[in-house]
């Protein structure tokens, strides 16, 4: 872990006892012992202080111990107070992964205004090019790292090579990134997520040249590390108590927040199932918007089911959580939708979790509509195994055969809520989109009730950053390529028991 930066802050009074702690910060952790460092932070952290050095050190510790909204309220602060690089950092890193591209670069162009030679900042400025497909920049900001080596660490130009590798995949240099990768990060390094993502990578350079058989075994090296555990049958149970509490006739006594905003718009469904293309097409429309996959409604289920007493009947089942707090989310939400998509009159939500929460969104926008994203099993299997999800959260894109069970668990869900809520759920195939575009995007925007708009045909011009596994996709004109592309893996997935898709 790096040390926090010495203190530079001014206008603030220095005490021996202050000075001391500082250093004592410092010490604890440089030598790992974060909470006991977290520990001293909060004598100088209570209500009406501001103390700018404790304040970027305390977001530094929460960074470190992953903590990572804690770690940005922090950075706030530090830099309500006094500007400093470790905490424009980490705004600049959170920026970039929510696909604030221009905040992001302001940032770090700002962090390398006060210290021309950090290369912290100069790696994340390229790392930021490449998420948004900006690849010459994204380029030259490595060719400013290779020939300028200040401050290039061990673990600086690790993530650097894995970068150059993007880059040549980006540019359809696959057979160059296989060998950059082979020679730099997965010859040496012991960067486990770095590892995983490195494979992955190759992975997805040896499918684009063909070379499927390398490509699926590249993938399967990227799982085994640190295999996931994951039950099919626990999650199927777990689906089972979802659709047997959240029923037709339950909800009637559940809270509501009683809104009556048409402005929500979620998509459900399985991840690689065409979820990102539909919020690129739907947010490139001129009374439309996307906010990606906020995750505000799912924090707001794991509430109630914190609050949760099965032994009561509805509503006392929810505690406190009663017609106010649903009004208080609801309000919430649509307060988020208007600063991330000002002026839209339906904001697409396109959250992984949306085909379990549906039945919440039932409760909360009664006059929200939903947007189904299918497509063939075989093909989402592929995707999400060769993709690189979080293996943490979705344990079970990691093998074969629990994506075809998943896929099944997914497809019961929305069936259950088609019949036991009054929400518009509109089923899009992603083969159809794809091959008969001129059908399928003025259908999903009539039932969004807007008019069609011909820029949704050009929503690859967007300058809109997509910060999924489909980044990369959805910045390109529409191709069908990916159609039956289980094909070429067709022997990898046999003694699967595929569900049914027609």
């Amino acid at each position: 872990m790096h040390q926090p930066p010495k203190p530079a802050a001014k206008g603030i009074t220095s005490t021996p006892q202050r000075n001391n702690d500082l250093a004592r910060v410092a010490e604890l952790a440089r030598t790992g012992k974060l909470h006991e460092a977290v520990a001293i932070t909060e004598r100088y952290l209570r209500p009406g202080t501001s103390d700018p050095d404790f304040l970027r050190y305390r977001a530094v510790l929460e960074k470190h111990l992953g903590n990572m909204s804690a770690a940005l309220r922090w950075a706030a602060a530090a830099e309500a107070v006094f500007s400093h690089p470790e905490t424009l950092l980490i705004l600049a890193r959170a920026d970039m992964r929510a696909g604030n591209t221009e905040q992001a670069l302001e940032r770090c162009r700002r962090i390398l205004h006060m210290s021309p030679g950090n290369a912290q900042a100069r790696l994340l400025l390229a790392e930021t090019f490449e998420s948004a497909v900006r690849v010459d920049e994204a380029a030259a900001a490595l060719e400013d790292l290779r020939t300028n080596p200040q401050g290039v660490d061990a673990a600086i130009a690790e993530r650097a090579e894995h970068l150059r590798a993007s880059v040549l995949v980006h540019r359809d240099q696959h057979a160059q990134a296989i060998e950059l990768l082979d020679r730099t990060v997965l010859a040496s390094s012991t960067n486990e997520p770095l590892l995983r993502r490195a494979w992955y990578l190759r992975a997805k350079a040896c499918d684009r040249m063909r070379r499927y058989g390398e490509a699926f075994e590249s993938a399967t090296r990227a799982n085994a590390i640190r295999q996931a555990v994951y039950d099919p049958s626990q999650y199927e149970q777990a689906v089972n108590e979802l659709m047997r509490v959240w029923t037709r006739d339950a909800m009637r006594e559940f809270p509501t927040s009683d809104s009556t905003s048409e402005v929500p718009v979620f998509i459900a469904g399985m991840p690689r199932s065409g979820t990102s293309l539909i919020d690129q097409i739907v947010d490139a429309h001129a009374q439309a918007g996307g906010v990606g996959e906020t995750k505000g409604i799912e924090a707001f289920a794991m509430q109630l089911e914190q609050a949760w007493n099965p032994d009561l009947p509805p509503p006392d089942c929810f505690g406190a959580m009663r017609d106010r707090a649903f009004k208080n989310a609801a309000q919430g939400y649509l307060g988020m939708c208007g600063k991330l998509a000002p002026g839209a009159v339906r904001v697409v939500n396109k959250a992984l979790s949306n085909n379990r929460m549906i039945g919440v969104i039932a409760r909360l926008f009664p006059r929200s509509r939903i947007i189904h994203a299918l497509r063939d099993p075989r093909d989402v299997a592929v995707s999400c195994f060769m993709g690189g999800f979080n293996n943490a959260t979705y344990p079970w894109t990691t093998r074969i055969d629990w994506i075809a069970a998943a896929w099944a668990q997914s497809q019961r869900l929305m069936e259950h809520w088609k019949r036991e809520t009054d929400l518009p759920i509109l089923d899009v195939r992603y083969e159809d989109v794809v091959t008969n575009p001129d059908t399928e995007f003025p259908r999903f925007i009539q039932f969004l009730g807007l008019p069609w708009d011909e820029g949704c045909r050009r929503f690859h011009e967007s300058r809109r950053t997509v910060r999924t596994l489909s980044y990369d996709q959805v910045n390109r004109p529409l191709y069908a390529t990916s159609v039956n592309r289980w094909q070429h893996y067709e022997k990898f997935l046999q003694g699967v028991a595929w569900p049914t898709y027609g």
